[in-house]
């Protein structure tokens, strides 16, 4: 008995499909696995850093395993689906993996003996998160058009760009602030770079030279073009999204472990990046509000 085939959509379509949703799973299931194995759990996957960096990414592992592995999963079950909402999930999630991939990868103090560890074990699943980063970044990209852009309000639209702008100098001048104290003293005033030099310049370099640049580029495109570039936007903001989440989970953990390190200009952290989360997560859910209405 002959069945009717569906060809609705093209088998090259159904691949990629299966594929960006598989990734999705693996990303998740290693956020999972590092949350277990890592500093937060079992303490299995040894970090070469400082005690501070240690508790840093203990805050890393909690904010990925509350946040970053539900939207994966959810994500890639709505893709399977079809359904056009898991766009909305996986388009968040891309530049935190890549992120979270290289800082784990070589932000680790390799050069000091004293700090010991076995990250570099672990060196495939850092490299997944980077590629899987990218999969999923050019593929979620994709999902969108022009008619998914909801209507901006010129007026309000630049009274939260302004005040996004402010916060993102205060963190730049912030770690601006740190590096100089480098260059002239040769640590800072906490000795946060003596302990830890590899992770402090390579967090920089990320935040400096990718995360603050993201963010004025998002800002502007917001201002100029927000319904061509919507997709590219929600991209940036679901980085913020995420990765703010991470930052200030980070915080609480070393304020809940009394980590000396936590002071000076990573103490105007405490105060500039809860705002910065506040505001990330306020764009976000004004950038999709039409879709939850809808809903």
């Amino acid at each position: 008995m002959n069945q009717e085939m569906d060809y609705s959509e093209p088998r090259h379509v159904a691949f990629e499909r299966y594929v960006v949703s598989l990734v999705a799973f693996v990303c998740a299931g290693i956020f999972v696995f590092f949350a277990v194995v890592g500093p937060l759990g079992l303490g299995i996957l040894q970090h070469r850093t400082s005690v501070s960096g240690i508790y840093q990414l203990a805050g890393q592992d909690l904010a990925d395993l509350l946040l970053m592995t539900p939207l994966l999963v959810v994500g890639g079950v709505l893709n399977l689906m079809k359904r056009d909402g898991a766009k909305y999930f996986l388009v968040l999630t891309p530049i935190t993996m890549i992120y979270t991939g290289l800082s784990y990868g070589i932000g680790q103090e390799w050069g000091d003996a004293s700090i010991i560890g076995n990250v570099e074990s672990y060196f495939v699943y850092f490299l997944a998160l980077i590629i899987g980063g990218l999969i999923i970044g050019m593929s979620s990209l994709s999902m969108f058009s022009e008619d998914d852009a909801p209507v901006f309000k010129p007026r309000g639209l630049k009274v939260y760009v302004v005040l996004v702008a402010i916060f993102l100098l205060f963190f730049t001048m912030m770690w601006v602030a740190d590096v100089n104290q480098v260059i002239a003293f040769g640590d800072t005033t906490t000795g946060s770079y003596s302990s830890a030099p590899t992770g402090f310049w390579v967090i920089r370099y990320l935040d400096l030279g990718i995360s603050i640049p993201l963010g004025f580029m998002s800002l502007y495109l917001m201002l100029t073009r927000p319904k061509t570039a919507y997709p590219i936007i929600l991209l940036f903001f679901g980085f913020f999204v995420t990765l703010g989440t991470a930052v200030n989970t980070m915080a609480i953990v070393q304020l809940m472990s009394g980590d000396p390190e936590l002071a000076g200009s990573v103490a105007a952290g405490l105060f500039i990046f809860p705002i910065l989360g506040i505001l990330a997560w306020a764009g976000f859910l004004y950038l999709v509000k039409d879709k939850i209405r809808r809903k």
